[in-house]
């Protein structure tokens, strides 16, 4: 063998490692993106989940006072209590703000279920007084925790 094929042969071995070395990182990469999209979608799919309970509580905790009858009032008290399970299993743990939406969440659907459950008397006006204030809690926790959520979505990315 000459000096000729050594090179050819070293070049061509140089080929090969740069070739597999190349194809591990690609391949990697690969599983890296398809666990970020996975990831992403499930988020995208908790996040929409989560807005629907909590609109439908907030729409619910809205009709509360004007609904009179009693067989409906109790219908819609087991919906707010339905509504805040999905709540607690759609939130994101790692967002900062998770437990501070829970629990305002969790303290309106309890006014609210109490308002369902009483007639109308000076105890419910305190009642819808203070679920009133959650509400404008909640609001404001939204925005927190879809900043929050924005920001964890970049890390990931």
């Amino acid at each position: 063998m000459t000096w000729i094929d050594y090179t050819t042969l070293g070049v061509s071995v140089g080929t090969l490692l740069l070739l597999v070395y190349n194809s591990i990182i690609s391949n990697k990469a690969k599983k890296k993106d398809r666990r970020i999209s996975v990831v992403l979608e499930e988020r995208r799919k908790m996040h929409n989940e989560l807005f629907l309970h909590i609109t439908s509580v907030l729409d619910i905790g809205r009709k509360s006072i004007e609904i009179i009858e009693m067989e409906q009032r109790q219908e819609m008290k087991w919906k707010l209590l339905n509504h805040k399970i999905f709540i607690w299993l759609n939130l994101n743990k790692e967002n900062k703000f998770s437990e501070q939406l829970r629990s305002h969440c969790n303290e309106y659907v309890f006014w609210c279920a109490s308002i369902l459950e009483k007639e109308y008397d000076i105890q419910v006006d305190s009642y819808t007084w203070v679920a009133d204030k959650n509400v404008q809690n909640i609001w404001v926790l939204i925005d927190k925790y879809i900043k929050n959520e924005n920001e964890l979505k970049k890390k990931l990315i």
